[in-house]
């Protein structure tokens, strides 16, 4: 049968397709559609392809323009069956076909296709291979960007680390390195708690973004940005928060004090009076509660990801709260059908000289699986208007990274 592309208006519909999709994605449904059109203004089209009358394959389509230069966008790819070159083939070419009739300078796709397996250390296994997507693309008139380093001004990170919670919450738990379980079992005698949020706590969540901002150097979010995700995604977006008593965690180290844990271990006995001694002092300023960590999450099909997930770094860092955030939120995923917890980009790079080192080290002591997918790729209808609208990127975005250092980074 001969593939033809069409437009869906029917959103339940459209969505429907994706969630029961092996390569289903947040970002290809219609609720992300909306989202960019609220925050971004960009208008978007759900696109169906169709053998007869029978729906084979979507694509969620983002139309921008950026300093006049049009722009089609599908975040993550089509959502079709990769395994199968012809159909790739015609979904591809007919796609083309869509960015002419539109007249737009590139149409952008980056498809949520795994390049083969790795080692949590990154290094190459034995097994699937799908570069014969790549060399598909490439041969169909797609410039690819190659597999480089994860912050190359790509549109999506193509690495990340996700956690596998189909074996169960026990087994999850166990896969954690020491130091994660030691600190979540600490949790319970400190009184340190996760629970589901909701809009109310989105003032927490700005405030330890701040933080990290004032630290890092970047822009933080306005409340509407929020807003506007947890509205268009209602049920599917979670909002957790992590909550400390310190009262409770007084009265809990003194009660341990008593006990004989310590009897032979001076030095242990010595910081956890040094850590009853921070307790009191941060009732002293805060009261007996409070919210140490904050994330907000997005769950569709069986999957999850951690988008936005910050904590106090400023007074409560030694209390590790996102620790207890992230089994918290791993376990209500699981108890949700979740079995592919996406913890959500990083470098790629495992070694130390690598300045995002710090953030791969503490994701992959959750026990996670490296993926590394196949990357970006862009349709160019035009490549000299196409090299000017890759050097004015740059060069802006080179800018705002300055401006936002300047205007944020900790004095």
């Amino acid at each position: 049968k001969i593939m033809k592309i069409q437009k869906i208006t029917d959103r339940n519909l459209f969505d429907a397709f994706v969630e029961k999709h092996p390569y289903s994605h947040y970002m290809k449904t219609s609720m992300w559609g909306e989202y960019k059109k609220r925050t971004d203004h960009l208008e978007y089209e759900m696109l169906g392809f169709y053998e007869g009358d029978t729906l084979i394959g979507t694509a969620m389509v983002l139309l921008g323009s950026w300093l006049h230069h049009p722009y089609a966008y599908i975040p993550w790819g089509p959502c079709i069956n990769y395994d199968n070159p012809n159909e790739r083939n015609e979904v591809f070419n007919l796609l083309k076909k869509y960015a002419d009739e539109k007249n737009v300078l590139f149409l952008r796709v980056d498809p949520n296709v795994v390049r083969c397996p790795h080692d949590i250390k990154g290094n190459v296994l034995e097994g699937f291979n799908n570069e014969c997507v790549t060399e598909d693309l490439k041969k169909d008139g797609y410039t690819h960007k190659g597999y480089g380093y994860a912050y190359n001004g790509s549109w999506t990170n193509r690495y990340t680390l996700i956690v596998d919670l189909s074996c169960g919450k026990d087994e999850v738990f166990k896969r954690f390195i020491p130091q994660r379980r030691r600190a979540i079992n600490r949790h319970k005698t400190w009184h340190v708690s996760t629970e589901i949020g909701n809009e109310n706590d989105i003032d927490d969540l700005m405030r330890l973004e701040h933080q990290l901002c004032e630290n890092d150097g970047f822009a933080p979010h306005n409340r509407q940005f929020f807003l506007n995700l947890m509205d268009c995604f209602k049920e599917h977006c979670v909002l957790y928060k992590t909550t400390i008593d310190l009262k409770g965690m007084i009265d809990g180290m003194s009660a341990e004090l008593e006990t004989k844990k310590y009897k032979n271990d001076a030095k242990a006995k010595e910081a956890a009076l040094n850590n009853i001694e921070r307790a009191k002092q941060l009732r002293d300023k805060h009261g007996d509660t409070a919210v140490i960590a904050c994330g907000l999450f997005i769950r569709f099909a069986n999957k999850s990801w951690d988008l936005y997930t910050y904590n106090d770094h400023q007074e409560f860092n030694f209390i590790r709260p996102v620790d207890n955030l992230h089994y918290f939120a791993m376990c209500d995923m699981y108890d949700h059908g979740v079995t592919d917890y996406d913890m959500v980009g990083f470098s790629g790079v495992t070694t130390e000289d690598d300045p995002e080192y710090g953030l791969y080290v503490y994701k992959s002591s959750f026990g996670p699986e490296y993926i590394e997918r196949i990357g970006e790729f862009d349709y160019v209808r035009n490549e000299s208007r196409m090299k000017r609208f890759r050097f004015e990127k740059r060069a802006i975005n080179h800018v705002k990274r300055k401006y936002w250092a300047i205007r944020y980074k900790k004095k």
